[in-house]
């Protein structure tokens, strides 16, 4: 099993209620036979459909001070260390994936015991919050929403601009994963990698350029973002020899989210512990490559 995941067996494994919650009856249109999902499917769907289509739903600008109760901190230890930093980029569905809120932070406590500082940003809430994140598509609005994220964090001293750090997005979050990683150290200081899980590429622009290496794991038979999508952008791409590409047979869509051992979405998504097992490896040998070394001492000014 994957190094990701948890010891005990939790609760959404047990088979789903087919019956519908309150509040999704708006979304009953878009489905043919929606007494076989629940809420958490709906979501999901719609989330890929209306984020991937059209720009965020009009609300009143807040202060970032509100949005970043949606910037999730998880440091590899509770003091002013400098260390390097990942920032993590859920899929469509957000933080809970069919009911599985802890993934990503399986992901960040992984990060964490390799001396890495975490940041888990849930994108699609915040992106509400904040007065330039309302519309366009979803890569550069997901990594304005970085930037306030990255801006709030070092402003409470953390994610020191003299160390390395990563951006790692799944699925939708590929989009602002593929956006960060064109814009490099120029728009993140800092950033020297990027990572991909069955990364969305349907955003991103003819003669894309990526500015860091960066490591995508693929699935072969992913029907959500398939792999010969992946394959076409990837053959568009100036510079691709820093994209390397890693694919998994018989892997699809979510294959290392091992809450996902009962398959979702008539198989559309499910764990894979072989595939889960050596994309695993392949992370962690892309961060012993990288440069993610701290270069700065600690100060009262080290992020100014």
């Amino acid at each position: 099993a994957s190094g990701f995941a948890s010891s005990q067996r939790p609760a959404w494994l047990w088979p789903r209620p087919r019956i519908l919650q309150p509040g999704c009856g708006a979304a009953l249109r878009f489905f043919s036979n929606p007494q076989e999902m629940d809420c958490s499917m709906i979501r999901y769907l719609l989330a890929m459909l209306v984020l991937t289509a059209y720009p965020a739903a009009a609300s009143p600008p807040q202060e970032p001070a509100v949005a970043s109760q949606h910037f999730h901190w998880r440091p590899a230890a509770a003091d002013d260390t400098p260390r390097p930093w990942a920032i993590l980029l859920p899929g469509a569905s957000g933080l809970e994936i069919f009911g599985d809120d802890q993934h990503y932070f399986r992901v960040a406590s992984w990060l964490n015991a390799r001396g890495f500082d975490v940041l888990v940003v849930d994108y699609q809430r915040a992106s509400r919050l904040l007065p330039d994140t309302q519309e366009g598509r979803p890569g550069p609005r997901i990594a304005r929403v970085v930037r306030h994220a990255v801006s709030t964090e070092r402003a409470r001293g953390r994610m020191d601009r003299g160390c390395g750090g990563i951006v790692m997005g799944w699925s939708l979050g590929g989009e602002g994963m593929g956006e960060i990683a064109s814009q490099g150290s120029a728009g993140l200081p800092g950033l020297v990698g990027a990572i991909g899980y069955y990364p969305s590429v349907r955003g991103q622009t003819r003669g894309y350029v990526p500015a860091v290496p960066v490591l995508v794991l693929q699935g072969l038979d992913d029907r959500i973002t398939p792999a010969r999508r992946l394959h076409r952008f990837v053959n568009r791409t100036v510079r691709n020899e820093l994209v390397d590409v890693r694919l998994f047979e018989g892997a699809v869509h979510g294959f290392d989210v091992e809450s996902l051992i009962m398959p979702q979405m008539n198989g559309r998504l499910a764990f894979a512990p072989a595939a889960a097992g050596s994309a695993e490896a392949a992370l962690s040998a892309q961060l012993d490559r990288l440069d993610l070394a701290c270069r700065s001492e600690p100060s009262l000014e080290h992020n100014n």
